[in-house]
């Protein structure tokens, strides 16, 4: 574990420099996030998360023994994603415009790296569901976007996509160093050292409003790829860390948002990809939990959910039982996030006198 921790501190303080380093850049080329319109944070902000953490995680991948091919063709995958973001964060792309990039580096991956996902296990109780060929290859850059785009819709608030992703790496790293897989889970510890290191600059909290910075959508890109990435490599191949079914438990509050919000959507007639303001933490701050409360409460869901799969696996939960609950709880959580006032007025008085940092929303999520 200490030769694996090596990495991911480069990795956090690679990131944490380059945040510093690149800010004056970003004021240059106007890399800037400026409030107005559907954005209402204050003052102009840097968007150099994503290109710090890239940095951050090169630099990690570099210094652990994983195999050429997969750091090749992650790091080439992340590249594209990262360029795309950047291009889109400076210049506000279309979402077809950024399909494309998002199917190319899912691609670069899938056919450089070898890996695909070629079982589901038995969500349904009725045997284990296989995939091959060019059919493993589709559903593998199917579920690789769909990740991607996930986490660009968490990326409306302070704190939230680097948070949930954080979560889910930790998650994926504990399943893969418990089922003797080191790699996997040392390529886990380097992303979420990343991570931590923008945490620092982009968490609700007072210290580092003077130096905070966005990931923008080449860093929320970047995190929904890794995640994507990691879950195939942890839940496919001779070792398994974790099953399909568990998998998505580590990524459960991000998937049923991406699920509900293209249902909801296509639902109201309009474009999955067209950006509206319902999304769960949306509903959260207008029951009135405000930035931290927020932030709370879709941290401890997201852990609550990753730690509840892992214990269901550990102790040998079917996985069409496993599959069974999460669509249950998906179903209960959005029901939830739709009665959040509620929550809200069991919260004793003292604990909502918290006052808020600013307007928490900085755009309507994608």
């Amino acid at each position: 574990m200490l030769r694996l921790a090596g990495p991911a501190a480069a990795s956090f303080l690679l990131c944490l420099l380059s945040i510093f380093a690149l800010r004056p850049l970003a004021i240059a080329i106007d890399l800037i996030d400026r409030p107005g319109g559907r954005k209402t944070h204050h003052g102009d902000v840097p968007i150099v998360g994503g290109l710090a953490m890239f940095m951050g995680i090169i630099l990690g991948v570099g210094l652990l023994p994983v195999s050429e091919a997969t750091g090749a063709s992650f790091l080439a995958a992340c590249a594209i994603l990262v360029t795309v973001g950047l291009i889109d964060d400076r210049f506000d792309l279309s979402p077809w415009t950024r399909l494309p990039g998002q199917m190319a580096a899912s691609l670069v991956f899938v056919l450089g790296s070898g890996l695909a996902v070629t079982t589901l296990g038995s969500p349904f109780g009725n045997g284990e569901l296989v995939l091959s060929g060019h059919g493993a290859i589709a559903f593998t850059v199917l579920i690789t976007m769909a990740a991607i785009n996930a986490f660009n819709m968490l990326d409306g608030m302070d704190g939230l996509a680097g948070a949930l992703a954080l979560t889910a790496l930790l998650a994926i790293a504990f399943a893969c160093w418990t089922a003797g897989l080191p790699i996997a889970a040392g390529l886990s510890l380097v992303v979420a050292g990343a991570v931590c290191a923008f945490l620092v600059f982009n968490l609700p909290i007072r210290f580092n409003r003077q130096v905070r910075c966005f990931m923008g959508d080449a860093g929320s890109t970047l995190l929904g790829f890794s995640v994507a990435c990691l879950c195939i490599q942890a839940s496919q191949g001779p070792v398994k860390a974790l099953s399909p079914v568990t998998t998505l438990w580590v990524v459960a509050l991000p998937l049923y948002e991406l699920l509900w919000s293209t249902l909801r959507r296509i639902i109201r007639g309009v474009s999955p990809f067209k950006a509206d303001s319902d999304h769960f933490h949306h509903l959260l701050l207008k029951a009135g939990f405000g930035v931290r409360g927020a932030f709370t409460v879709f941290v401890t869901l997201a852990a609550l959910l990753a730690v509840f799969g892992l214990l269901a696996a550990r102790l040998g939960l079917p996985d069409h039982y496993s599959f069974l609950l999460l669509i249950v709880t998906g179903v209960g959580i959005v029901r939830l996030m739709y009665r959040a006032h509620v929550l809200w007025r069991l919260i004793p008085e003292s604990l909502r006198r918290i006052p808020p940092l600013e307007p928490a929303v900085r755009k309507p999520g994608r």
